[in-house]
């Protein structure tokens, strides 16, 4: 499947061709550990997840000698800077081939998918997809975001050329939730365990 993001698709398939055993075995387990810590049913954990994953996948990509930078903090669009203005955004999915947020829209104003990304597949592994790969009827716009449909992920995952197939797990079942942590809460411990604040840690209902 051909697409005009192309510096994006030379990552991909370089990823694709020359990424050791090892490193995509550290990078499983990584994703493993982070959603049995941080269960993506939780809602606030959802940025964690995936700030953690974007981590993960830079790590993965530099792995195999590919230059790139983590901005996504610093721009609208794309989590991945590549040389000579390249992009990748990376997105999870970690209950499987469902329906993929693309983008927030938030306040006014239409905001379109512009930026080649990287989908996380729970189930699947690791899928390109661009803009030009998938056709308007696999986009949809809900009050808040722009949702890349599970036909269209389906439709990208059954081209061999697009997927990198890995042991992506799937997040915690809803009832696993007493035995994850909550982001603000293990956060707030930390901070007050490294400053020794005493007084404040007994206010915890549990043990620091």
């Amino acid at each position: 499947m051909t697409t005009a993001f192309e510096q994006e698709r030379r990552a991909f398939d370089r990823l694709r061709l020359d990424c050791a055993q090892s490193a995509q075995q550290e990078y499983e387990l990584a994703i493993q550990t982070l959603l049995e810590g941080y269960n993506t049913t939780i809602h606030e954990n959802r940025f964690i997840a995936g700030g953690a994953v974007k981590v993960f996948t830079y790590a993965l990509l530099r792995s195999v000698g590919i230059e790139c930078t983590l901005y996504g903090d610093q721009a609208k669009a794309g989590d991945l800077l590549l040389p000579n203005g390249g992009k990748l955004s990376v997105k999870g999915s970690f209950v499987g081939v469902k329906d993929v947020r693309l983008l927030n829209q938030m306040g006014t104003g239409e905001r379109k998918w512009d930026t080649a990304t990287l989908l996380v597949v729970a189930g699947v592994g690791i899928v390109f997809g661009a803009p030009d790969m998938v056709g308007p009827s696999h986009l949809k716009t809900t009050g808040d975001a722009l949702v890349l449909r599970s036909q269209g992920l389906q439709g990208l995952i059954d081209n061999p050329a697009n997927l990198i197939e890995m042991d992506i797990a799937h997040k915690p079942p809803t009832e696993m939730i007493g035995f994850n942590h909550k982001a603000s809460t293990a956060v707030a411990r930390q901070i007050l365990f490294e400053m020794h604040a005493s007084a404040l840690l007994k206010a915890f209902p549990f043990t620091p």
